[in-house]
């Protein structure tokens, strides 16, 4: 018996020939094979993107980083944000002044104050413009944390390294500085607050003008400084070269001990032989000082006014018949509520707009009106120089000279002087002076 064929088979068969078919369709056609430079160049082209997108992005954020970080200049102590700002903006850091102003600010460190505690009160008084600087140039110094509390005076001209060794008070820079002779203790004042000088002028200001104990007993010329006398007068005319972190006192003394050494043993003899005190001659070499002009007639003025004093009764009554006094206690007078911070922009010696004797002082100043009080001032006017201490210490009172004024030859004024011993001299002298000066 036959038996009919298997419809499994005929589906297994079929089921072959289509595999058999595929797997020559297959054979026809190639492979395609990895390459991995293409992978790569693939990954490579992500990267980069990525790091452009987070440049992009990071040069965008940079402008709010660096304000973070000038508002929180204590973080200048970490690396990462040193390598930030020295890609960013390197002139952050730069050890330069805020300004050329040289005005002087006061302020007072306190105690426990930390370095950004002094860097916000710097930037609040405008001596710094960039609180970031000033805390770099305290690492940069190595005095992270270890800045004096103290009163300074600092002005926008320093560099934040010269104020970061202001504050630990450690030697500065050489600071050149010239007194004129013939300035007033005001005008010393105001001129050396506009330097360098680091130190407090308050305190300069509190020694010149009420001296203690411990510093008279240091200058024997100061022996016979009548009580509650400042120190106009002594502050001697030089040009000097400080250290700009010397503190008050450091420079009073440098200043007092120069005047010492310029009055010499031969000065203070002829002083003494004059019948005069050295605060006495120094008084009188002040108005010598303001008076003469030709150091060749300094001891023809000093003789002058020696031989007033010395002969009341020669027809001059004691009187010196001084214009600088008067211009002193005028300025004196008329400025007398003016702050030491305003002393430097004061006219200090204003010309007289009246005759001498008709000049009016209040009753505190009327030692000063010396064409109505016989006799020697209160107290020197101006800072003399070595020769006119000497004019007076070898006054030519020989001549028996009582006048002077000042002469035109010429026609030009050339600083010199007429002198004369009697008053009709004087006359004769003025009305000559008067045609000279006149043309």
């Amino acid at each position: 018996m036959t038996r009919p064929p298997d419809p499994r088979l005929d589906l297994a068969d079929q089921r072959n020939a289509r595999i058999r078919r595929l797997r020559e369709e297959r054979q026809g056609v190639p492979r395609r094979r990895f390459q991995p430079a293409v992978l790569l160049l693939w990954f490579a082209g992500i990267i980069a993107l990525l790091a452009v997108l987070i440049s992009v992005g990071f040069v965008a954020f940079a402008p709010r980083l660096m304000a973070w970080v000038e508002e929180h200049p204590g973080s200048i102590e970490q690396g990462p944000v040193q390598t930030f700002v020295k890609w960013y903006r390197p002139s952050a850091l730069a050890d330069q002044p805020f300004s050329d102003d040289t005005t002087r600010h006061s302020i007072t460190v306190e105690d426990g104050a930390s370095d950004s505690d002094i860097a916000d009160l710097l930037f609040d008084e405008g001596i710094i413009g960039n609180r970031l600087a000033f805390q770099w140039a305290v690492i940069q110094a190595g005095r992270e944390g270890t800045l004096q509390a103290g009163t300074y005076d600092l002005s926008p001209s320093l560099k934040p390294s010269e104020i970061v060794a202001a504050l630990r008070q450690e030697a500065g820079p050489e600071i050149t500085v010239t007194l004129q002779e013939g300035w007033r203790l005001e005008e010393v004042v105001g001129y050396l607050r506009s330097t360098k000088l680091t130190m407090n002028m308050d305190d300069f200001v509190s020694l010149v003008e009420d001296p203690p104990a411990d510093l008279i007993r240091d200058y024997d010329f100061l022996a016979d400084l009548p009580k509650g006398r400042t120190l106009e007068g002594y502050l001697y005319p030089d040009t000097y070269r400080l250290d700009g972190n010397w503190d008050a006192r450091t420079v009073l003394d440098v200043l007092l001990s120069t005047f010492g050494e310029r009055l010499t043993n031969p000065i203070r003899n002829g002083i003494r032989r004059q019948g005069l005190s050295i605060d006495e001659a120094v008084t009188l070499a002040s108005i010598v000082e303001r008076e003469a002009v030709l150091d060749k007639e300094r001891p023809k003025i000093a003789g002058v006014y020696l031989n007033r004093l010395q002969n009341p009764d020669a027809g001059t009554r004691g009187l010196l018949n001084a214009d600088p006094t008067l211009q002193y206690a005028l300025a004196s007078n008329a400025n007398r509520d003016a702050a030491p911070k305003d002393w430097g922009g004061i006219e200090w010696w204003p010309p007289l707009q009246v005759a001498g004797r008709d000049v009016e002082l209040p009753k505190r100043l009327a030692g000063f009106q010396t064409y109505v009080n016989p006799g020697l001032p209160p107290t020197p006017i101006a800072s003399p120089r070595a020769l006119s201490l000497q004019a007076v210490a070898r006054a030519d009172t020989a001549s028996g000279y009582y006048y002077f004024v000042a002469a035109c030859p010429g026609g030009k004024r050339n600083g010199s002087h007429y002198f004369a011993r009697t008053y009709e001299e004087q006359l004769a002298n003025q009305q000559k002076a008067n045609a000279e000066c006149s043309s």
